[in-house]
C-alpha cells in the first residue's frame, strides 16, 4: 500500500487527521459510515497522477479524528469548509460516499462558493431519498430504526467480535479496517451517531436544491440503496446531472476503484473544462 502524507489538524475545537496528497486542484473525499480516509487509498494515486490534489479527511469520530458531542450534519459541514480555508483552499470539487455524500450534497447546497461540481456515490440528494426511493427504499433502509437506538444496535454489531461487520463487507480489507477502527473504545457509538444525530434531517428533509454540475453513481446490487433515489436526485440539480449505475454493490471506491476513478475524471474534465 502506497504511503499518503497525513496531516493532524485542530478545526473548530476538533483533531482531524487528513490525507493531503497531490498538487493541483483540490478534491475533498468524504467517507461515510462505518470507514474512514482508508476507503479512498485505492483511487488517490490515481487522481494525484492526473494533477489532482486530495483531501481525504477522516471526519468526526472516524478513523484518528477526535470523537465529539456533535455529530449534524452541519457542523461536519462547517468544518470541512474551515478545513479547507485553513489549507488556503476556497473552492474544489466535492467527491461522497454514504453518510459523506449527504455530507456533500449539504455542502453542495450551503456552500455553494465553495463547491465546483459534485459527484455522489450511493446515496442521492435527501429529497430524492424520500420522494423518490418509494416503499422499496424504505424498506432497505429499515436496518437504520435499529442504528439509531442507543445500546441495542452497539450490542448487536459488536456481538460475535463484530460478526455483523465480516457480513456487511465486500471484501476482507474492508472487513479489517473497520474492525481495527471500531473495536476501539467509543468508536463505534460514534459512527453510529451520524445517524442518532441527523435522523430528522433525513425524514423531514427540506435541503435546497444545488447549482453545480453533479454525477451520481450507484451499484446495481447496493443492498442499502435504490437506484431510483439516485436518479430522482435529477430533480434537485439546476445543472447539468450525470448518472451511472454500475455492476457493484455499496462500497464502490473499495471494491471498483478504477471503474469510478474514470468515471469520476472524465466528469471532472468537463466540469474544469466548462470553468475555462
Amino acid at each position: 500500500m502506497k504511503m499518503f502524507h497525513v496531516k493532524q489538524l485542530t478545526v473548530n475545537d476538533v483533531n482531524y487527521e487528513i490525507v493531503d496528497e497531490g498538487q493541483g486542484m483540490p478534491l475533498l473525499l468524504l467517507h461515510g459510515f462505518p470507514d474512514s480516509k482508508k476507503l479512498w487509498y485505492q483511487m488517490i494515486p490515481e487522481l494525484t497522477e492526473q494533477g489532482y490534489r486530495v483531501i481525504a479527511p477522516d471526519l468526526r469520530g472516524y478513523g484518528n479524528t477526535d470523537m465529539t458531542v456533535s455529530y449534524k450534519i452541519e457542523d461536519s459541514a462547517r468544518d470541512m469548509f474551515d478545513l479547507l480555508a485553513y489549507l488556503d483552499i476556497t473552492n474544489a470539487h466535492v467527491i461522497g460516499h454514504d453518510w459523506g455524500a449527504f455530507l456533500g450534497w449539504y455542502l453542495a447546497a450551503q456552500y455553494p462558493t465553495l463547491v465546483d461540481s459534485y459527484v455522489a456515490l450511493s446515496v442521492g440528494h435527501p429529497n430524492g431519498y424520500l420522494r423518490g426511493g418509494g416503499a422499496r427504499q424504505m424498506m432497505k433502509g429499515s436496518y437504520i430504526g435499529l442504528f439509531v437506538t442507543p445500546g441495542i444496535s452497539e450490542k448487536l454489531i459488536s456481538a460475535g467480535d463484530f460478526r455483523i461487520l465480516g457480513e456487511m463487507a465486500e471484501n476482507e480489507r474492508l472487513r479489517q479496517n473497520w474492525y481495527m477502527d471500531l473495536a476501539r473504545p467509543g468508536r463505534l457509538t460514534s459512527g453510529l451517531n451520524w445517524y442518532r444525530h441527523n435522523i430528522s434531517a433525513i425524514l423531514g428533509s427540506k435541503l435546497d436544491s444545488v447549482m453545480v454540475p453533479v454525477m451520481g453513481i450507484i451499484g446495481k446490487q447496493d443492498p442499502a440503496l435504490t437506484t431510483a433515489q439516485m436518479k430522482a436526485s435529477e430533480r434537485y440539480v439546476y445543472s447539468s446531472f450525470d448518472y451511472h449505475e454500475i455492476d457493484a454493490g455499496h462500497w464502490m471506491p473499495e471494491t471498483h476503484p478504477e471503474v469510478i476513478t474514470k468515471l469520476i475524471l472524465d466528469f471532472l474534465s468537463l466540469a474544469d473544462l466548462k470553468k475555462v
